[in-house]
């Protein structure tokens, strides 16, 4: 009798975590198509094929929902992230490497990125919340790369790990809102390659004579070694 109590909780965990998943989805494409205010309890429940009260049975009000949503998503491209970035060396290269994934994460979820923008910037304060520690969450993968290139020499010590992380999704940030408004996409190869050379070399004009002025104190720095 114990072993068929087990196996019956079993399918019965095993039932619930199934029906959330599809509410859960079901939520996602409500939200991406009629925005979180207009959304209702009962398209995403008609959606799944189940009344009102199950979704609330799971989910106790929209705004959960739309938490729980939003945290399946960032939790999907947080480890999406994470594994890719383990398998590249090199500071420059991690960093080139999430600002690409990054942009093109944002090419094919831009609607689903559209609501979540626009609800955390909204008067939900729990909602705000939570989104600013997904993102956090997610965002610190470009902390933990710049520490390392600061471990390993690649980066100054005197660069700030937080203040480029903002660099980086600061400005992809406002790529989004142009992608929002219609503005042609340009290519994320392209952004990709800009984005990391500013945040690597700067805007700062390099002198096209630096090299010769260099290899001059070189020449008579050896001068001096040889006197």
């Amino acid at each position: 009798m114990a072993l068929k109590t087990k196996n019956a909780s079993t399918r019965t965990r095993l039932s619930r975590e199934h029906r959330e998943k599809e509410i859960i989805a079901a939520a996602r494409i409500v939200f991406i198509h009629r925005g979180y205010e207009l959304a209702t309890i009962a398209e995403i429940a008609d959606s799944v094929g189940v009344v009102e009260g199950t979704v609330l049975h799971y989910f106790k009000s929209k705004r959960a929902l739309m938490v729980k949503v939003i945290e399946e998503f960032y939790e999907e491209i947080t480890a999406a992230m994470e594994s890719g970035v383990s398998a590249i060396s090199g500071a420059q290269n991690k960093l080139r490497y999430i600002i690409h994934t990054h942009i093109s994460l944002l090419h094919n979820n831009s609607d689903l990125c559209t609501v979540i923008l626009n609800e955390s910037r909204g008067s939900q304060t729990e909602l705000l919340e939570k989104v600013h520690n997904f993102n956090r969450r997610y965002s610190n993968v470009v902390i933990n790369v710049v520490r390392e290139g600061k471990q390993s020499g690649e980066i100054a010590d005197s660069a700030s790990p937080v203040l480029i992380r903002n660099v980086v999704f600061g400005a992809i940030e406002h790529y989004l809102w142009d992608l929002v408004a219609g503005t042609k996409r340009e290519d994320a190869e392209l952004i990709a390659d800009q984005l990391t050379q500013l945040i690597f070399y700067g805007i700062v004009q390099k002198p096209e004579n630096s090299r010769g002025e260099i290899n001059h104190l070189i020449s008579k720095l050896n001068k001096l070694i040889d006197q």
